[in-house]
């Protein structure tokens, strides 16, 4: 049963949250604290490449069930304790912020994500309703229709390219992604003669859900719980999520396009940051097949691997640091896993982004240590 109790992590780093917001004073830190003490821990463990049990996968669902219906109550209980004044100081007012924003994407966001995906009717649906917890009730359109079709191309809105910085991205895939996801649809209701204003389109109900979800926002915690929940959704989970993709194929190219391959992306295998994600770090697997269930995924043993995800997405901050991380990872990956037409197309990445020195081939003894390797 170890491998189903361990799931239970997430929901009980909600619950230990909602008792620090609930408790105030300095007790408004413990959530975020203890998760990312959690994190910094595991940033020292070596990877996990076991199998999980997966005789009794409805155990898994509830679990994730539970997660999410705790995450919708963690962000209500916010709005209600700021709009009844309930952080009386500065201090715990930004304990409570910085906690939200930390649980809310660590715990709120693979949940969600890992509902949108399956094919069960409750599961899918209870996940497009969790999508309003990180303000893009329309990200299921772009994600599954153009992330999973055209993973590593520059037509994926997700995709970072070579030599692209964190906040150079964050502003191309929030206006991509808004415009995508519109295009899309109207393809949809153009083609079934409806106009665009119809309550069928996908792009009118899910707005409905976000206006929906501000004013329960609203109901319970007034203008100031509001704009509030609001802030935590956009700065925490929305953002964090495309800094999080932003690691995920940062640079990666592919002589395929529409055809994924494993080492078309980064992993992630610790312990704890397999177990937090909901095995969404076990990225290839869940590219290799977006329905398969997360407790079904097998890690990739010999794909390309980043260092510790809460590493990267701190590291990705800071470009200069994230370069100075990424570039020998780049290298590396254009020589072990690009196929010769990936190799061409990888060095005339390198030339466009001004990292021509990465096409340079390594000295004789870099070569007889990456053949022992």
């Amino acid at each position: 049963m170890l491998d189903y109790l361990k799931y239970t992590l997430s929901p009980l780093l909600l619950l230990v949250s909602a008792y620090g917001l609930w408790s105030g004073g300095n007790h408004v830190w413990l959530g975020g604290g203890v998760l990312l003490g959690i994190l910094l821990f595991d940033a020292f463990l070596a990877p996990d490449h076991s199998l999980r049990d997966s005789r009794y996968p409805w155990l898994y669902d509830s679990i994730v069930c539970i997660q999410l219906t705790l995450a919708f109550g963690l962000i209500l209980l916010y709005a209600w304790l700021i709009g009844s004044g309930h952080f009386t100081t500065v201090a715990q007012q930004t304990g409570a912020f910085i906690t939200m924003l930390i649980t809310q994407f660590v715990l709120a966001t693979p949940a969600l994500h890992e509902m949108f995906h399956r094919e069960n009717t409750f599961l899918r649906w209870f996940g497009r309703l969790g999508m309003v917890m990180i303000f893009d009730p329309w990200r299921e359109i772009t994600h599954v229709v153009t992330h999973h079709v055209h993973t590593v191309t520059p037509t994926d809105p997700d995709y970072a390219r070579r030599g692209e910085n964190l906040y150079r991205h964050l502003l191309h895939t929030f206006r991509e992604q808004i415009i995508e996801s519109y295009q899309l649809e109207k393809r949809l209701w153009t083609k079934r003669g409806r106009p665009w204003w119809h309550p069928r389109n996908a792009w009118v109900w899910r707005a409905g859900l976000l206006l929906g979800f501000v004013v329960l926002l609203h109901l319970i915690g007034g203008w100031s719980g509001a704009v509030a929940g609001v802030a935590v959704c956009l700065l925490g989970p929305r953002t964090f999520l495309e800094i999080f993709n932003y690691c995920q194929h940062y640079g990666l190219v592919t002589g395929k396009p529409g055809r994924f391959e494993n080492h078309q992306t980064w992993n992630h295998l610790t312990p704890f940051v397999r177990i937090l994600a909901l095995e969404i770090t076990n990225h290839a697997g869940h590219h290799q097949d977006g329905y398969k269930p997360f407790y079904e995924l097998v890690p990739d043993r010999d794909g390309p691997k980043q260092p510790q995800f809460l590493v990267c997405v701190l590291l990705a901050c800071v470009p200069p640091l994230w370069f100075m991380m990424i570039r020998p990872l780049l290298r590396d990956w254009d020589r072990r896993y690009a196929s010769p037409q990936e190799r061409e197309i990888a060095a005339a990445e390198n030339i466009r982004a001004g990292w021509a020195d990465l096409n340079d081939e390594p000295e004789p003894a870099q070569r007889r240590h990456a053949a022992a390797a």
